[in-house]
């Protein structure tokens, strides 16, 4: 377990300027391609607040999945939120042209200077179609090595302006830092200062927690915030593991608000938990929108729980972090500059990056973690109701 800022980022090394290095000057106009999953996505915020520090009064207007678009609708330094339907996949393309065509012209209108496809994106059709159609003078993006269709290559190779090199395997670099990169590759230097994932609530959010909050009379940072589920039922926290910590709050008479997705089964699990307890067991879980949830954490003492993407949310927002790793690589996908406690097992095989042991949604490793452990890394924060500050360097 560690309990100290996250090295990755604080980290200096000396930048060479790459031979196709782009002008800040040409830069005005930026669209950037999110990942589809929520937390990659938080962690792509990096590159809004890098840009906007390093080219002042620069547009930065995103594309991302539908069910993201509201993280980033509140936020100041995005002119423009785009958003892609997740269904569209799945229909086809035929079958969705209008809307396809529709979404291309809106695009059009701003012409841009410069594409930025996430490297975690899992669609790598859109950076090459954009880049032609939008004719757009710059694009960036992962490797082509990371694409398994030769015909997705063969479009990133011809289209794509710059990219990065081919990642080592293993790839130990934290996704914020792969993030940024891809402005280092144009020659940009991101500032230490302005590499934050930046998420914004909105007023509408922000008044509903304040809300819930004064409904059951939690003054701001006086309640823990738990969310021991996640997208897959491996990366869970055990059920063992998550009684004895809320046996520990309520001992101590700590509020903890728990939440959870919408799926049913995480909902299933997070009621079962708070089935019973006392009145300081708050049961939030499935209640929230993402907007809703990042208020929630910004109201926070410290956030406990599983690799997932409120984790991140939980980060982005300033909130110290106290997290269990399991099947997930700790090392790329830690929470990203914020005070951290990383709580792991000691199996040599861990990260596998699977659903449990052999995706059986079984994860051994999460087994090992001792409930002495959480509880210890709870104790910081555990003098009831007096305010502390979240740690966010």
């Amino acid at each position: 377990m560690a309990d100290t800022p996250n090295p990755s980022w604080a980290q200096t090394r000396p930048h060479r300027t790459p031979s196709d290095a782009v002008a800040a000057s040409r830069l005005q106009r930026v669209l950037i391609i999110m990942p589809q999953l929520l937390g990659d996505a938080v962690l792509s915020s990096v590159l809004v607040t890098a840009l906007q520090d390093m080219i002042p009064g620069i547009r930065i207007d995103i594309l991302v999945h539908q069910p993201l678009a509201e993280l980033f609708r509140h936020n100041p330094a995005i002119a423009a939120v785009h958003t892609i339907d997740r269904g569209w996949r799945r229909k086809g393309l035929w079958r969705t042209l209008r809307p396809r065509w529709a979404l291309i012209r809106a695009l059009r209108a701003h012409r841009y200077d410069l594409l930025i496809q996430s490297p975690h994106t899992t669609d790598g059709s859109w950076g090459p179609a954009l880049k032609a159609l939008l004719r757009i003078p710059y694009a960036v993006g992962a490797s082509e090595v990371t694409h398994g269709s030769p015909l997705k290559r063969f479009m990133w190779r011809r289209l794509f302006t710059h990219t990065l090199p081919r990642p080592p395997d293993p790839n130990r670099r934290h996704v914020a830092e792969l993030h940024l990169d891809l402005l280092r590759r144009l020659g940009l230097k991101p500032a230490a200062t302005a590499r934050r994932a930046t998420i914004e609530p909105g007023a509408v959010a922000r008044a509903r927690i304040d809300a819930l909050l004064a409904l059951h009379h939690i003054p701001p940072q006086g309640f823990v915030l738990f969310a021991p589920l996640a997208g897959q039922r491996g990366r869970t926290l055990p059920t063992a593991l998550c009684r004895d910590f809320l046996d520990h709050c309520e001992a101590l008479s700590l509020t903890v608000v728990i939440t959870s997705g919408h799926e049913a089964w995480q909902q299933t699990f997070a009621h079962a938990l708070a089935h019973g307890r006392g009145d300081g067991i708050i049961d939030l879980a499935g209640a929230l929108t993402l907007t809703e949830l990042a208020a929630l954490a910004s109201a926070a003492r410290v956030f406990v729980g599983a690799d997932s993407g409120p984790m991140h949310i939980a980060a982005a927002m300033g909130l110290p972090v106290i997290v269990c790793f399991g099947p997930g690589d700790h090392h790329r996908f830690s929470p990203w500059q914020t005070r951290l406690s990383l709580i792991t097992g000691n199996r040599p095989c861990q990260p596998c990056e699977l659903d449990g042991c052999g995706n059986s949604g079984h994860a051994d490793c999460l087994y090992d973690i001792q409930s002495r452990t959480l509880l210890d890394a709870l104790r910081p924060f555990e003098t009831p109701f007096e305010f502390i500050a979240p740690a966010c360097t």
